[in-house]
């Protein structure tokens, strides 16, 4: 389970289960677990301090690259 914070203020965004070992490219919307200070504004998930993180694209987020950090392990498949 990954803890997604923003780069910027290092608040917690959200909790996500991600599967397999490459980079956070993109969060599916049924594998966030828990959403902390992320808000979606105009098809954008911005933090709660005015970040922008992602791009909503439907079912996943888009994730801009150095908008996040992570921290914890991730699901071998």
């Amino acid at each position: 389970m990954l803890t997604i914070q923003c780069a910027a203020c290092k608040k917690k965004l959200w909790k996500y289960d991600k599967i397999g070992h490459g980079h956070v490219v993109r969060c599916h919307k049924d594998r966030i677990q828990r959403m902390y200070n992320a808000e979606v504004i105009s098809h954008k998930i911005h933090c709660s301090c005015g970040k922008e993180i992602g791009i909503d694209k439907g079912c996943h987020y888009r994730m801009i690259a150095n908008a996040f950090t992570h921290t914890g392990t991730k699901r071998n498949k």
